[in-house]
């Protein structure tokens, strides 16, 4: 097995990963890119791709503070939500071209409603995603879908026709494919990446345009086959969460020979494990998809069923020996989540560590003492 030398495919997906406002982005804007903000995992960003433009998720991960957010949300909504906006009054997502937003959650989905009070802001358009899969629930997808690619042709002055979505779909099937193939590399008993960079890399994906993030890919999983496994982690973790995207918060996990192996978030499996049809009507396929065949997301209503036993698939595939987990403090969402996690990993024997955080992480001592004490508990279960 190698050391943990650093090599520069990687570093690149990294730092790209690391940072919304990475070079390689900025060198695309500069070049006269087009780009959207959206927000994972509903958002059909297929769509986007048709229009000759890349979607790039919206995020506040480099933000210092949410002092002019403030004003504009109440005092118990997430800081996602805050951070995020903060970072679009600094002026830093200045550089879109467009944003689409959808009803996420209440928390989020006030971003659109505060940032259309902004003369010049670049949200064109607010999608409605039904939270229950039903005939008539798809049958209003299918209404909204129409409704965001109207908006979207007429926002870039641009027509989305059927053959510029089955290009689109095989571009992002090409991103799921090489994804996948990362995460079989993880599945050994030595991995190749560390949590911190399997989930930066993955994150790398939805901040990069897609044709670039691909050949990044291509070019990591070539020079990560050169080297051959680089870890081997005495203690394999399994790693949920929402709004996951803090390098800083993914280090702490990382302790005592212990490494998160693999993820259920939205930006890396939940994205890559399903592809899009690629025969018959492109439009219909999309739909498809992002309605009822990729990984059910936890705001969708009656899929508990479906997302707790995809939860110990995963712990089974990657051979786990526990999963932890964070949800952000004011996050209705995860915390149910997390209950419904609670009992189905203790029926199932496996140890599960539930963390309330921050966006931006605070009291790191209390984390990194708390998941030290639960992978010393997970070493102790294997010499037991």
């Amino acid at each position: 097995m190698n050391t943990l030398k650093q090599l520069p495919e990687l570093t690149a997906l990294v730092e790209a990963g690391k940072n919304p406002f990475n070079q390689v982005l900025m060198n695309y804007v500069d070049q006269g890119g087009k780009t959207v903000g959206f927000m994972y995992q509903d958002t059909p960003e297929e769509i986007i791709t048709a229009a000759g433009a890349a979607p790039i998720y919206l995020r506040g991960t480099t933000s210092e503070g949410t002092e002019m957010a403030e004003a504009f949300f109440r005092q118990l909504t997430c800081n996602y939500t805050k951070h995020t906006y903060n970072e679009i009054l600094d002026g830093k997502w200045d550089f879109l071209d467009g944003a689409v937003l959808y009803n996420l959650c209440d928390h989020s989905r006030r971003i659109y409603d505060n940032w259309k009070t902004i003369p010049g802001n670049p949200a064109y358009h607010f999608m409605y995603v039904p939270k229950k899969r039903s005939e008539l629930s798809k049958d209003f997808y299918r209404e909204e879908i129409n409704k965001l690619i109207k908006a979207t042709e007429e926002h870039f002055g641009v027509e989305i026709t059927k053959e510029k979505l089955a290009e689109a779909i095989k571009l992002h099937n090409e991103t799921r494919r090489l994804q996948q193939e990362i995460y079989e590399m993880q599945k050994g008993e030595e991995v190749y990446l560390t949590g911190l960079e399997l989930l930066m890399v993955m994150l790398a994906g939805v901040s990069l345009p897609r044709p670039e993030y691909n050949k990044m890919m291509k070019d990591l999983i070539a020079a990560l086959k050169a080297n051959g496994p680089r870890i081997k982690p005495k203690v394999r973790l399994l790693y949920t969460g929402g709004h996951a995207d803090n390098p800083e918060f993914f280090e702490l996990l990382q302790q005592n020979d212990a490494h998160v192996v693999s993820d259920n978030t939205g930006f890396g499996t939940r994205a890559a494990d399903v592809v899009i049809c690629e025969d018959g009507d492109p439009l219909e396929a999309i739909i498809n998809y992002y309605f009822e065949e990729k990984p059910a997301a936890t705001r969708q209503m009656g899929t508990q069923v479906e997302r707790m036993e995809r939860l110990l698939d995963l712990v089974k595939q990657y051979k786990a020996d526990g999963v932890v987990a964070s949800r952000l403090y004011m996050c209705d969402l995860w915390a149910f989540e997390h209950f419904l996690m609670r009992k189905r990993l203790h029926e199932n024997n496996v140890p599960f560590l539930e963390l309330e955080v921050d966006y931006t992480p605070e009291g790191q001592g209390q984390i990194k003492t708390r998941v030290q004490a639960f992978v010393e508990s997970l070493a102790d279960r294997q010499t037991a």
